[in-house]
């Protein structure tokens, strides 16, 4: 389902400044929009959310969820 900022901030329980965060700094894909999202996101901000509780800085991060999500795309294709 599409959704805006203030839509996913809701949904996801994050501030909307800090979602805008993830996206500019490449969190949640490379050149993702920053205006418009959909429920693969939830997933990945819940991500974040996770690592960022057990202490992992956002720099750590935007090299660490590129590896996950070319993971995750690999799993899920089919041959």
């Amino acid at each position: 389902m599409k959704m805006n900022l203030t839509e996913l901030a809701a949904s996801a329980g994050v501030d909307a400044s800090r979602i805008e965060e993830y996206a500019k700094n490449g969190l949640l894909g490379e050149n993702h929009s920053t205006t418009e999202f959909d429920d693969s996101d939830l997933y990945w901000i819940d991500m974040i959310q996770c690592f960022q509780d057990n202490g992992t800085s956002l720099d750590d991060l935007s090299g660490l969820l590129p590896r996950c999500r070319k993971g995750q795309t690999a799993l899920t294709q089919v041959n």
